[in-house]
């Protein structure tokens, strides 16, 4: 990497869509970041249990469970994770259910890829290593 150790940060995208999951991963890597994948709720948690990751994008619907109901079984994993939920389908009341776990963003989809690196870089000073 060539921004070096602490300008970096590992990534996990939880999307099950591989289209949208493959063109979040890419910019990511593009934006000079590790970045794993996971397409269903078991899957992230496998990850989570084995690494410890930055940054979590996850789909607030997964087809082996609500991805919504995921977050606070991560931060009680790691606890101050940085979660950012990603839905097609939303209501105002899903919103303030989500909002109420602690994510630091919720995007609509379809988003605009300036959008990821926003929070990317964001995150990056929330950890003092700036971009």
């Amino acid at each position: 990497m060539e921004k070096g150790e602490d300008h970096f940060m590992d990534v996990l995208v939880v999307e099950d869509e591989i289209f949208t999951a493959k063109g979040i991963k890419e910019f990511i890597v593009r934006e000079e970041h590790h970045v794993e994948t996971a397409g269903t709720g078991k899957d992230a948690m496998d990850k989570i249990k084995q690494n410890r990751f930055d940054l979590i994008f996850i789909d607030v619907f997964l087809p082996d469970c609500r991805g919504y109901e995921l977050i606070s079984k991560f931060q009680g994993l790691r606890p101050g994770m940085n979660i950012v939920a990603m839905t097609g389908y939303n209501t105002r009341e899903l919103e303030l259910e989500v909002r109420k776990k602690g994510v630091i963003y919720y995007l609509i989809k379809p988003f605009q890829l300036n959008e990821v690196k926003e929070i990317l870089d964001h995150t990056l000073k929330r950890h003092g290593r700036g971009v």
